[in-house]
C-alpha cells in the first residue's frame, strides 16, 4: 500500500514537472513570436510589397543599405536620386569602362562586389545589405540573393524609354519627388538645346555608329541616346530610325547606308580609328568630307539612366549648337 502511495506521488511530481515545462516553452514560443510581431523586418509601418520581375518581395521603406546589381539601368537611376548604395556590380573590365554614364568621383567608396554577369555573394554577404536590386538577368540567383536580403529584380526591357525605368526605381525607393525633379532638369536641357541648335541643325540629319574592330554597329530606339536625339527633335538617319533590331553587326562595306549630314562615332574597340580612316569608303562619306564627324565616349553614350542621358546631351551641347 505504501508503496502504490509512493508511486502515485512520483506520478504527480512528473505531472507537474511536465506541466512546468510545457508552460515555459509555450511562454518562450510566444515571447519570439512577440519579438517577430514588432520587429521593424515584419512591421507593416515599416515595409511594403513591391511587385517585380521576381515576385512580390517586402522591402523596407527607406533601406539604408542598397546594393545594385547593374551600373547603367540601376545605379545611374539610384545616384541621380541622390542615395549612394554600398555596393555595385561592374560592366565588363575588358571594355575598360566599369561604370557607364558615371563618374569616377560618383561611385567614390562604393564597394565593386564583381561583374554584372558574376556578382560576388559572398561580398554582398559581408556587406549586410537591407536590399538588393537587380535585373531580370539575376533570375538564376534570386532565391540566394533573397536569402541575404530583400531582393528587387527589375525588367529593363519591360520599359520603352528609360524615363519609365527611372519612375520604377523612384516608387521603389519611395523617391517620387526626387525623380520629378531630375526629368524636370533633363527637360529644361532638352528645350534650351532646341532652342540653341537654330534651324539649320535641326533640318541636318544625324547618323550614330559603334565600331567594334573591322565592324561598325548600328542600334535601334532602344539605346538612349537615339531617345535622347528624339527628344531633342534631331533628325536622324531613316535608316537607323526605322531598325526593328535592338543591334545590327555591320562590315564596312555597308557604310555608306549610313552616312548623314553629321555622324557621331562610339569606338568600342578603344583603338585609334586611323584603320578606318585610311579606308576609301570612309574617305567618300558625305560627313566626313564636310568635316561633320564627331568621335564621343563609350562610357557616356551607353549609358541609360539620367545621368547618361544628361551627359549625352552635353556632348550634343558641344557638336550641334553653333
Amino acid at each position: 500500500m505504501l508503496k502504490r502511495f509512493n508511486h502515485l506521488i512520483l506520478l504527480s511530481l512528473f505531472g507537474i514537472i511536465i506541466i512546468f515545462m510545457v508552460s515555459a516553452c509555450n511562454k518562450q514560443t510566444g515571447d519570439t513570436l512577440n519579438s517577430l510581431d514588432t520587429s521593424p523586418w515584419l512591421s507593416s509601418s515599416s515595409t511594403r510589397i513591391v511587385k517585380h520581375a521576381g515576385g512580390e518581395t517586402k522591402i523596407p521603406l527607406k533601406p539604408q543599405r542598397i546594393i545594385t546589381l547593374h551600373d547603367s539601368t540601376i545605379l545611374d537611376p539610384v545616384l541621380a536620386l541622390g542615395i549612394k548604395p554600398i555596393g555595385v556590380a561592374t560592366y565588363s573590365p575588358r571594355t575598360q569602362v566599369l561604370f557607364r554614364g558615371i563618374t569616377k568621383e560618383q561611385v567614390a567608396n562604393i564597394q565593386h562586389i564583381g561583374s554584372i554577369s558574376q556578382p560576388s555573394l559572398e561580398r554582398i554577404l559581408m556587406l549586410k545589405p537591407d536590399l538588393i536590386l537587380g535585373r531580370e538577368l539575376h533570375k538564376d540567383i534570386y532565391s540566394r540573393l533573397a536569402n541575404i536580403a530583400p531582393t528587387v529584380l527589375i525588367d529593363w526591357n519591360s520599359f520603352t524609354s528609360f524615363q519609365d525605368n527611372f519612375h520604377y526605381i523612384s516608387q521603389v525607393l519611395g523617391k517620387e519627388e526626387e525623380a520629378k525633379q531630375v526629368l524636370n532638369y533633363y527637360q529644361e536641357r532638352i528645350q534650351k538645346l532646341q532652342q540653341r541648335m537654330g534651324k539649320e541643325v535641326q533640318e541636318m540629319e544625324v547618323s550614330v555608329i559603334a565600331i567594334s574592330g573591322q565592324n561598325f554597329k548600328s542600334y535601334n530606339n532602344k539605346v538612349v541616346f537615339n531617345q535622347v536625339l528624339d527628344s531633342a527633335g534631331v533628325k536622324r538617319s531613316l535608316i537607323q530610325l526605322h531598325q526593328k533590331e535592338f543591334v545590327l553587326n555591320l562590315s564596312i562595306e555597308f557604310l555608306s547606308k549610313y552616312d548623314a549630314d553629321i555622324l557621331f562615332v562610339i569606338n568600342e574597340s578603344n583603338t585609334q580609328l586611323q584603320s578606318y580612316l585610311n579606308n576609301p569608303i570612309w574617305s567618300q562619306l558625305k560627313a566626313v568630307q564636310n568635316k561633320q564627324v564627331y568621335e564621343v565616349e563609350t562610357s557616356n553614350w551607353f549609358g541609360l539612366g539620367p545621368l547618361g542621358a544628361n551627359k549625352i546631351l552635353d556632348d550634343l551641347f558641344k557638336y550641334l549648337v553653333k
